[in-house]
Order: C-alpha cells, then structure tokens, then sequence
C-alpha cells in the first residue's frame, strides 16, 4: 500500500462528503430502481466524480461503483465504492449516510473507508497497519460471549425471508440488536463500541470497505460460511470484533440453515 493510494483514498472520501453535505436537504432528483431503492442525481454525481479521480491518478486501476457497469474488475488493484450508503435517509433528510470506498489488491481486500458525512466521521482501516477513527487509533473491545455482544443489522426489510430468519436466532441471543444504523455500525464495531453484525444482500461496493475495516482494526470478516469475502461471495456478511465471538456466531448460522424457508 502505497502513500499515494491513501492519499487518493482520502481525497475521494473528502470529495464525497463535500458534494454530498452541499446537498443534503436540498433539491435534487430522485427516482425508484426496479428493486424499489431509491437512487438519486447525487448517487450518480458523486459516483462517477470518484471514478474520474481514479482514472486521472490510476489508469490501470479498476472500479466497481453500484450505479455505473465495472471497470477493468480484474484489474490488480480495483476500488470498489458505494458513493451514498443510506440512500434511503439521504433523501429523507435523516443524517445517517456516508460513503464507502474499498480496495481490492488481486482477491484480498486491503484498504476500507467508511466517511460518515452528516457526523465528519471517518474510519480507515489498512490490512496489515491497523485502523483509525479521523486519524486516532482504534480497535475493537473484548467480547468472549455471545450472549454479551451488542449486535447490529440493516433490518429485515433489507433481507431475503429465508435470510432473516435464518440470523435472527443470532440476533436473539446476543445481549440486544439495533437495527438501520447502516454507515455507522461497521465503524462502531472497529472502535469498540458494539461487538457483532449480521447483515446479508451486500453488494461488492458495500463488503470491500467493510471487512477490510474490520480486518485491520483486529476484529474478524466473513461471509457466512465462514470464509473471507472476495469478488464471488454471496452477499452474507459477518464481522466481529473479538475473534472469539467467530466461531459461535457461525454455528448458529450454520444451524439455522436447515429451519430457513423461501
């Protein structure tokens, strides 16, 4: 990891974070995805302004955005970037959006970036060196049981049927589970403030940054199955912050697979 590629990073989240606090609870466009999400002119904006700053610093890099088709994806280093995460409460006028920006070197994630806009919040995370909250170090906090961790999840309007309930055994048992905290929670979990989400329907724009944050800050990211995220993964997102709450997490993953229906 290069200093010149931190610097890109943290330019493209500055960028973000300015074009889009230009606009929140302004007047802009906003229309309905075939999926019924909300996408708006900033989603676009923003989006296609980072893959301008990338092409212009580094050619040869891929991207992966979610409102424009990929780029050079089997580039050596791709960014992987979600330019509004919380869409919904963007438009609404609810603070509680950013933006993510991930980098993938070959199948590994290596750099995440999650920029809280509305809060002036940002957390990076650099596999290997460790992670910070607005340049102060961080790691997550010492949680060995399940029935002790605070957990999140996007919510079960967010997952498939068969997808919530087959976490929602997990969310049970921990301590308690706040749902819709969406850019905010990965971050908490690198700080030391909760202990575990389970999250599934993520998209490659949203698991880049996320579990290479979680990954550097010393706590633990994979899909459900237990395996690490690469370009293939199938949506599912686990991440802990201490290691040992992995393993228990994954069996009651594992054992509420065969009660899920469609």
């Amino acid at each position: 990891m290069t200093t010149t590629m931190i610097s890109l990073a943290n330019a493209m989240a500055a960028t973000a974070r300015t074009m889009l606090m230009e606009h929140f609870r302004g007047d802009f466009a906003v229309e309905i995805k075939t999926d019924r999400s909300p996408v708006s002119e900033l989603d676009r904006a923003v989006e296609q302004r980072l893959r301008e700053m990338v092409a212009d610093a580094r050619p040869q890099d891929g991207f992966i955005g979610e409102e424009f088709p990929d780029h050079q994806a089997d580039a050596e280093f791709v960014w992987a970037v979600d330019p509004v995460d919380g869409t919904k409460f963007f438009v609404t006028g609810i603070p509680l959006f950013g933006t993510l920006i991930g980098l993938r070197h070959s199948s590994n994630y290596v750099m995440g970036i999650i920029d809280h806009s509305a809060r002036g919040d940002r957390w990076t995370g650099i596999v290997g060196e460790g992670a910070s909250l607005n340049g102060t170090p961080i790691t997550p906090r010492a949680c060995h049981n399940i029935e002790d961790a605070i957990a999140s999840s996007s919510g079960p309007g967010v997952a498939d049927r068969a997808s919530w309930q087959r976490m929602r055994p997990l969310q049970r048992a921990c301590r308690w589970c706040m749902f819709g905290a969406d850019i905010s929670d990965v971050g908490s979990l690198a700080s030391g403030d909760i202990d575990l989400i389970v999250d599934a329907g993520f998209g490659e724009d949203d698991w880049a940054a996320c579990a290479a944050l979680v990954e550097a800050a010393g706590g633990r990211a994979t899909d459900w199955n237990g395996q690490p995220h690469s370009p293939s993964s199938d949506g599912t997102f686990l991440a802990v912050g201490d290691p040992a709450l992995l393993e228990p997490a994954l069996e009651m993953l594992s054992q509420n697979r065969s009660r899920a229906v469609e």
